[in-house]
């Protein structure tokens, strides 16, 4: 039998696949399809380690055993006195300094966290300049397949320094999709929509709470090592289908956006607003790195309340993240296109909404008293509202620089890689510094980091294209938006 004979026949008839797959749902749908599912897969690697190391560990409690020890050890029951005279007001008595140790397990996740966020500082500004060169396409196909196939790698080098240095690895191309990803939003979708399309990314939200819930599942039934399988696979399994539905067809055509040419690095670092977005990230990317890694040690720490125990917090937050940024997308994109506010004021009030009232609630929540509940649904709810950073600070990154949108969101990735790492030693600090305190500290430097960074992006923000975008080609910027897109021909 004549292998390649044989692989030629296979190869077309996936070629007819796709265009039966373009002409039944819309080739801008498949592309925001692949999208999401690469980002997705991108969460899963991100918390995949986490998963693997908590879900692994023998359960010192089942979940009637934890409500017990709550009662028994708690903040509200050590410190907050039942209400008096039927009242709802409780009596909160003095809390002392406690020291809380780091368990052998939070230092190994710590570690393994951290390593990926070194590789996301390292590789967005270089692979935006590597995506001009060889086409951001195939970057965000091969940022995805390589974070996920070099999952196969995990079990063999399970908690070893080769651990590591695959978690930098995988942030590295994970760091990678996100230039990528911008150079394919100026690039393939109506102007109109980029918006709604940039928040798109926030489905890597969508995938930590897949691998939170179906990641679990599947290292109790089936073990650690079979979650870094099912990635690798399903990483392998998407960069097929992306490679043949959508690469080849736009790598043959040339982009509307071109970023292969000399930039103009000194006016770009010297651009106010480019500074502005990254400066906006910067407050995003810490408030995130509050809620997801502050908050839920904060509700087991001080209220005796795990998410490991309620499967709600685990998946709810996570998933209105997602939905809230979807929203936020679809309306600016219409309140701009309707003529109702310039795009430079769509963006300053979707940062407005994304920074302050999170950080209002951040503040608020070292201070509820004594009730979970309170805390927990502050949590959720702030962790909703910052799904519409992608719809303020990363898409003003498209609009005030078309033809680098890659370079400049590479940069905001960037120093938000930055103020994640930033955070994060915050939020360790706080955690194992004192009981009641330092949590008030690390939520009100949260609260204040947002602050800041929202009146940065309210004073020097902007959704105009930039004149160092092209020399001469300063045009506004609701007339930079009649540009049609070219992906229904492409793909077709």
């Amino acid at each position: 039998m004549d292998i390649s004979a044989t692989f030629k026949r296979g190869s077309i008839q996936v070629q007819k696949a796709a265009k039966v797959v373009n002409n039944q749902f819309g080739s801008t749908q498949v592309l925001i399809i692949f999208i999401v599912c690469g980002f997705v897969l991108c969460g899963v690697v991100e918390q995949s380690a986490s998963v693997a190391l908590r879900a692994n560990r023998t359960a010192s409690y089942s979940a009637e055993e934890f409500a017990e020890y709550v009662e028994n050890t708690s903040y509200i029951t050590r410190y907050c006195q039942a209400p008096i005279n039927k009242s709802d007001t409780h009596i909160v008595r003095s809390i002392p300094h406690i020291e809380i140790p780091m368990s052998h397990t939070d230092k190994t996740e710590a570690i393994l966290r951290e390593a990926f966020m070194w590789g996301t500082l390292i590789s967005p500004l270089a692979a935006s300049r590597i995506a001009a060169r060889v086409g951001a396409e195939r970057l965000f196909g091969v940022g995805v397949l390589g974070a996920g196939v070099i999952a196969v790698m995990v079990p063999a080098s399970w908690l070893t320094p080769c651990h590591v240095i695959i978690r930098i690895i995988q942030g590295i191309f994970m760091g990678a999709i996100w230039p990528a990803a911008h150079m394919i939003a100026v690039t393939w979708i109506k102007p109109k929509n980029v918006s709604a399309f940039v928040c798109l990314y926030a489905a890597v939200n969508l995938g930590y709470a897949i691998v939170g819930i179906f990641g679990t599942i599947l290292v109790h039934s089936c073990g650690r090592d079979w979650l870094s399988y099912v990635i690798s696979a399903a990483a392998f399994v998407w960069y097929f289908f992306w490679w043949r539905f959508v690469e080849e067809s736009l790598q043959y055509n040339h982009p509307k956006r071109d970023e292969h040419r000399n930039l103009p690095w000194r006016r770009l670092l010297l651009s106010k607003p480019a500074w502005a977005c990254g400066i906006a990230v910067i407050g995003s990317q810490w408030a995130d790195a509050t809620l997801m890694l502050g908050v839920t040690k904060y509700l087991k720490l001080v209220y005796g309340f795990s998410t490991e125990y309620d499967d709600v917090l685990q998946y709810l937050p996570h998933i209105g993240h997602f939905f809230s940024a979807i929203t936020f997308g679809i309306v600016i994109d219409h309140i701009r296109w309707s003529g109702m506010v310039s795009t430079t004021t769509s963006r300053k009030l979707v940062v407005y909404f994304s920074h302050f009232p999170p950080a209002a609630l951040l503040f608020i929540l070292g201070y509820t008293g004594c009730d979970p509940a309170a805390p927990a649904a502050l949590y959720t709810a702030a962790l909703a509202m910052t799904g519409a950073t992608p719809a303020g600070a990363y898409s003003s990154a498209a609009d005030i620089a078309p033809n680098f949108a890659g370079t400049v969101f590479g940069l905001c990735q960037t120093v938000g890689a930055a103020g994640l790492l930033a955070a994060n030693y915050t939020v360790s600090e706080g955690l194992h510094g004192s009981f009641a305190g330092w949590w008030r500290l690390v939520f009100g430097v949260s609260s204040a980091v947002l602050l800041t960074t929202a009146a940065f992006f309210m004073a020097f923000g902007s959704g105009s294209v930039q004149e160092w975008n092209a020399p001469g080609d300063n045009v506004p910027e609701m007339e930079t938006l009649e540009e049609p897109s070219r992906l229904e021909s492409v793909l077709e």
